[in-house]
């Protein structure tokens, strides 16, 4: 039986409010399901805002909650306007990773004077950000920090700075919160080496509760097989003899990964006068595959240091740039030791390179390299490198940049007999001063340890921890003819966009209806 118009009209008024029904009912419970089951896809080409694998790791294994609080002033400038939405972002990761273990809060911004002063009481240091108006230039002071609690121990980021590194500053921290087992590395002592563990030193402190750092004497030798996840030599003032040479060669050759932090010449900070200084590793690291250089390195890209200078009796300080203390910004990224590095500054550095023809069981990766300014001081054993006296090169002279730290990867063979290693890896930098506890803290020396550190000991949890690239990308800039165009382009085809669907809706609810009326009208009979 056909139906009427009216009939059909009804069925399809029925079938819609049905289908809209229907539909919320699937919002409402996708929205239900959505609190047990947390599901985001990352399309960005870094990932950045996926944890890494040793992330989820390190948070799934968790015993007991840890729960974070950030703190964020309200309408920062850009680009940290961007930083506590990237923040929310990654804690959710991290939340998620750990099935709620984790769990953090954004703490209240307002009244402005208590959530000041609950940032400063959790050991969160203000910051001062400039912010250029049309007309008008502005200094706004403000927090954005996190705090950690785990158990009975606390972690503090006081600014979160760099949101690349992010994951890294907040794993790093849990890991020394949470219950894991740390690799030990092996530090050298009695020739000398620089003591870089004094009870002062903050970045030995920090890395004390990520690592087991255990002295391992080799004035005579080691009377028993070194054993150890890694070995670190920072600074020997003194010759090695050949039995303590045997130790770190057989060490290498079991697959114990290495790290040579050498100084080629001895700093008298008084006097600022430098002498000869040989320890003895030349040969054996030359057997590996990499030349340290026999002459100090000044560039014009340089740390400022201060100088007391007494002029009628009264103290004035100078702050003068000193090239002899090189800030090095060609850092191979890419690799994990370079890792988050954006600048590294190398007191009384020398150049490290690979020896010609190399073994082709054996690559060498470059870490570091000083600025195209940037010359070999004298060739002398001893000479002055005050700060009034740093040499004038010629234009014309040779000059940088020079590789100054570098990474050999492979399989070694022995300074002393004929065995290999599995494949390991021997890292040489050409100063230990980074962590000399007699000279001022220099720019990066703490991430750079750690970067080492984690590389060389297969810390799977640091190690693992990627650079997140480029977060934040600015608009490239653009002419005001391209601006205009766009502006205006966008605005029209939005509106054409719109009447456009609006006609195309009009014709086809028309072509319905005529349809429709068609199927009703009675044709006329052929007898008519």
């Amino acid at each position: 039986m056909a139906l009427s118009f009216q009939q059909r009209k009804n069925r399809l008024l029925l079938t819609g409010a049905a289908g809209v029904l229907l539909s919320a009912l699937a919002v409402v419970l996708i929205m239900v399901l959505g609190n047990w089951v947390f599901i985001r896809l990352d399309l960005t080409a870094q990932k950045a805002y996926s944890l890494s694998p040793a992330s989820r790791k390190l948070v799934k294994e968790l015993t007991d909650p840890l729960v974070v609080k950030a703190y964020f002033t309200p309408d920062l400038p850009p680009p940290y306007n961007i930083h506590e939405r990237y923040t929310r972002d990654l804690l959710t990761e991290y939340k998620s990773a750990s099935r709620g273990k984790v769990r953090f809060e954004f703490v209240l911004q307002s009244p402005p004077g208590e959530f000041e002063k609950r940032a400063s009481e959790a050991g969160l240091v203000p910051i001062q950000f400039e912010q250029m108006g049309s007309d008008q230039f502005q200094v706004k002071r403000g927090f954005m920090g996190l705090v950690m609690y785990h158990r009975d121990k606390t972690e503090t980021l006081p600014i979160v700075k760099n949101v690349q590194q992010l994951e890294y500053d907040l794993t790093s921290r849990i890991a020394k919160m949470a219950v894991r087992k740390k690799k030990s590395i092996a530090v050298t002592s009695g020739h000398g080496e620089t003591d870089w563990r004094g009870a002062s030193a903050k970045v030995a402190a920090d890395l004390a509760d990520l690592y087991d750092l255990k002295d391992v004497p080799l004035l005579d030798g080691a009377t028993t097989p070194l054993e150890a996840d890694a070995l670190l030599i920072v600074g020997p003032r003194q010759k090695f003899d050949e039995k303590s040479l045997r130790a770190i060669d057989q060490a290498i050759m079991r697959g114990i990964p290495a790290a040579f932090l050498i100084d080629i010449k001895s700093f008298v900070a008084g006097r600022f006068f430098v002498t000869a200084q040989d320890a003895g590793l030349g040969d054996l690291l030359k057997h590996y595959g990499i030349v340290v250089g026999d002459r100090l390195i000044f560039d014009a890209q340089c740390e400022s240091i201060g100088l007391v200078q007494n002029l009628g009796g009264y103290a004035f300080t100078t702050n003068l740039r000193y090239p002899y203390i090189p800030m090095v910004d060609r850092i191979m990224n890419t690799h994990p030791i370079g890792r988050g590095l954006e600048v590294v500054s190398l007191p009384f550095t020398t150049s490290v390179d690979p020896v010609q023809g190399l073994p082709g069981t054996v690559h060498f990766t470059p870490l570091l390299y000083t600025s195209a300014q940037s010359w070999f001081a004298k060739a002398q054993p001893s000479f002055s490198v005050a700060p009034n006296e740093i040499p004038r090169p010629k234009p014309d002279e040779p000059h940088g940049p020079y590789s100054v730290g570098g990474v050999l990867e492979g399989i070694f063979t022995s300074y002393f007999q004929g065995s290999s290693s599995p494949k390991t890896q021997v890292v040489v930098l050409g100063t230990s001063r980074i962590l000399d506890p007699s000279l001022p803290a220099v720019t990066g020396a703490d991430g750079l340890l750690s970067n080492l550190l984690a590389f060389l000991s297969k810390d799977d949890t640091l190690a693992g921890i990627r650079s997140k690239g480029e977060i934040i990308r600015p608009l490239r800039p653009v002419t005001v003819a391209v601006r205009q165009a766009v502006k205006y382009g966008t605005l029209l085809a939005a509106t054409l966009s719109c009447v456009g669907f609006g006609l195309w809706r009009w014709r086809r609810r028309q072509a319905w209806r005529t349809r429709i009326t068609a199927a009703f009208v009675p044709k006329p009979s052929p007898s008519s």
